[in-house]
């Protein structure tokens, strides 16, 4: 068996040369169908002032109903893409047979005859085999005839990172590739057409797996950059309901109040705190929360509207980076072991992208829900107020 530094270092010139469409045939892909902007626009938005907000509570499903709806369609269009991508996995007796040729393809399982044959060996047998096939395969990278010299390793770490050396090999004729071959490496043993192939494929194979992980880690970026900015807005939304003159600082001062109301007679009720000073406080407690409440409104919706801009440029990026990257993702199904779907990966995070207008939406919602109870305890205790003065002219 030749050396693999060998096979490989030839597969990675010849794979230089191959177009695209011969390495893999792409499905039309699932990707990109939703406009993302769109939805994060029709998010309802901020009421401007507490008593908006109890107008707003009141008709509720009339104004995120229809947006729910919109937001539920645009996930369910990536789901059923995805579920129908999924029919084209192969079947499990398939899948056995890829693990089968995977596990066949190590140096070593493959130095131990295969599979078929170590499951037909004893466990001694198989301890022996195992040593002899590690002692081989170490004498074949020993005897490589400069295929492990430093020169050889800088060249084949070269042509996996450096696109600019790819295509300048890409570029020479295959006597000029061979004689930047054996610069590197000394003269070959030429390879047979079988053992090309295969290496060739083990080349084509392990470029997939890097591409695939290098787009989920682009991914990956774009996604944590969503993370850093959901958790500086949480901060700054807390810092919001902490500021000076809170509600929990409210209801303390006027708890410090109404424990210095006197007990009066009441006739026939008894004896309680004085009902007139009482009602008193506690309009002043409504009045000032429907005031910190119209305070924090403005506060929050500046930052909501903030978030919804650095959401907006991360859909931007994402969209720019699907359209120049598109060639680059694996739409297929065909080998599940290795992995190298992409397109499921990226489907997945543009359902994020669609989650994010429903953030924005449920945000709104709280908030409205939030200070149309302070608007409405308002309008309570000041029709409270105007009940116990009337009562008491009569």
């Amino acid at each position: 068996m030749k050396p693999f530094r060998n096979a490989l270092a030839l597969a990675l010139i010849s794979s230089t040369l191959l177009p695209a469409t011969a390495l893999a045939q792409q499905a039309p892909t699932i990707l990109g169908k939703t406009d993302v902007h769109a939805l994060l626009e029709a998010a309802p938005s901020m009421p401007s002032s507490p008593a908006e907000a109890a107008r707003r509570a009141d008709h509720y499903e009339a104004i995120y109903g229809p947006f729910n709806k919109r937001a539920a369609a645009a996930h369910a269009q990536i789901k059923e893409a995805m579920q129908a991508r999924a029919k084209n996995m192969p079947d499990k007796a398939t899948v056995e047979r890829q693990a089968f040729a995977q596990v066949n393809s190590n140096p070593l399982v493959a130095g131990m005859g295969g599979m078929n044959r170590i499951q037909q060996m004893t466990p001694e047998q198989q301890k022996a085999a195992a040593l002899q096939s590690a002692a081989q395969f170490q004498q074949q990278l020993i005897t490589g005839r400069g295929r492990n010299s430093p020169e050889m390793q800088a060249m084949m770490a070269r042509v996996m990172s450096d696109p600019a050396y790819r295509a300048k090999l890409s570029q020479m004729s295959e006597s000029e590739q061979r004689a930047e071959i054996q610069r590197n490496m000394g003269q070959v043993a030429p390879q047979s057409s079988e053992e090309h192939q295969r290496v060739q494929a083990q080349v084509r194979s392990q470029n997939e797996v890097t591409e695939a992980n290098a787009i989920r880690a682009e991914l990956g970026q774009m996604a944590q950059r969503l993370g850093d900015i959901d958790a500086e807005f949480a901060k700054k939304d807390a810092a919001i309901t902490a500021a000076p003159g809170n509600h929990q600082q409210i209801a303390r001062e006027i708890g410090e109040k109404e424990a210095k109301v006197p007990v009066v007679e009441l006739g026939e009720y008894g004896r309680d705190k004085d009902p007139e000073q009482m009602v008193r406080l506690e309009l002043e407690q409504a009045t000032r929360d429907r005031e910190r409440a119209n305070w924090e409104l403005q506060q929050r919706t500046a930052i909501h509207l903030q978030r919804k801009t650095q959401y907006k440029e991360v859909a931007s990026a994402y969209a720019a980076w699907l359209h120049q990257n598109i060639g680059r993702i694996n739409t297929s199904m065909a080998d599940p072991l290795r992995n190298t779907n992409t397109e499921l990966n990226a489907a997945g995070f543009e359902d994020g992208l669609i989650g994010l207008s429903e953030t924005l939406a449920k945000y709104t919602a709280n908030a409205t829900r939030d200070a149309a109870m302070y608007e409405n305890n308002y309008q309570d205790r000041l029709a409270n107020r105007s009940a116990t003065i009337a009562g008491a002219k009569r």
